[in-house]
C-alpha cells in the first residue's frame, strides 16, 4: 500500500483534500483510482489509512478510515552533526541517517566543508534536505520526519550542552 507524508491536521472519519506533493505522485504517476487505499503520516507518530474518494485533473479528496498508533521510532534520541557536502552525498548522508533512526540532523561547516550556504539558498537547501527526510521516512516506515536544523560551525556545536550520553566520533 502507498505511504506518504502529509502536513495536515488528520482525523478518522474526516475527509481532506491532498497536498499537490501528494495528489501528483499518489494520482497523477501511480495513477490512483477512486476507491483505492494508502497510508498516510503526518510526523505526530501513528499513520492513517486513507480512502480515494474523489479525483479531478487538479485535486484529490481522501476519507480517513483508521488510525494505527504503531509508532516505529527507535527507543533512543540520536542526534547527527552532519558537515555538509555537495552535491547528491549530501542527499544520501541524509536519507540513510534517517532509515538508521536519527531524530535530528544539525548541518554543520568546518575548515574544510566543501559547502558554504549562501542567504536565500539557505532556506531552499534546508527545505530541500527537509523533503529528503521526509521521503526516506515514506519508504523505510518511521512517523515521525527528523528536524533538520540550518547550519552552525563545528566548534560551535561541540562547546554546546548535548545529551548526557554523547558520543563524538
Amino acid at each position: 500500500m502507498p505511504r506518504f507524508f502529509i502536513e495536515a491536521d488528520l482525523t478518522v472519519d474526516t475527509v481532506i483534500e491532498l497536498t499537490e506533493t501528494v495528489f501528483h505522485h499518489w494520482v497523477k504517476v501511480l495513477r490512483a483510482q477512486v476507491g483505492e487505499k494508502a497510508t498516510l503520516f503526518n510526523g505526530q507518530g501513528g499513520e492513517f489509512e486513507v480512502e480515494l474518494t474523489e479525483a479531478s485533473k487538479k485535486s484529490a479528496s481522501v476519507k480517513i478510515i483508521s488510525f494505527n498508533p504503531d509508532n516505529r521510532t527507535p527507543a533512543f534520541k540520536a542526534l547527527l552533526g552532519q558537515v555538509m557536502s555537495k552535491g547528491d552525498r549530501m542527499d544520501y548522508a541524509i536519507q540513510k541517517a534517517v532509515e538508521l533512526g536519527v531524530a535530528e540532523i544539525q548541518l554543520l561547516t568546518s575548515e574544510r566543508c566543501e559547502m558554504r550556504l549562501k542567504y536565500d539558498r539557505d532556506q531552499k537547501k534546508i527545505d530541500h534536505w527537509q523533503g529528503i527526510a521526509s521521503a526516506a521516512c515514506e519508504q523505510c516506515g518511521m512517523n515521525v520526519v527528523p528536524k533538520i536544523h540550518a547550519p552552525i560551525s563545528l566548534e560551535a556545536w561541540l562547546a554546546y550542552d548535548l545529551p548526557e550520553t554523547k558520543l563524538v566520533l
